[in-house]
């Protein structure tokens, strides 16, 4: 995340992407996931199974949804890699 910048206070965080200028208020456990697909490339499928402890069984809809409100924010980019038909 060399264009985000993050201050946590509690439960809640304050993220400032540089190149966007925008600064976005995300909780602890969300600055965590994009922490941990910052350290490298994950599948939708990796981040349910590792933080399924966090979320129990609504982890199968709350990471995509995350994933998808990263993306609109320009937080993260969404990458396929399906191999070609």
């Amino acid at each position: 995340m060399a264009f985000l910048h993050s201050y946590c206070w509690g439960e809640q965080c304050v993220v400032y992407h540089t190149e966007s200028g925008d600064t976005h208020l995300l909780n602890k456990i969300d600055l965590n996931i994009l922490q941990y697909i910052d350290d490298s490339p994950v599948s939708a499928e990796d981040l349910i199974t590792e933080f399924k402890a966090v979320f129990g069984d609504e982890a199968v809809q709350y990471i995509p949804s995350l994933l998808s409100n990263f993306t609109e924010l320009g937080l993260v980019e969404t990458v396929n890699n399906e191999p070609a038909h």
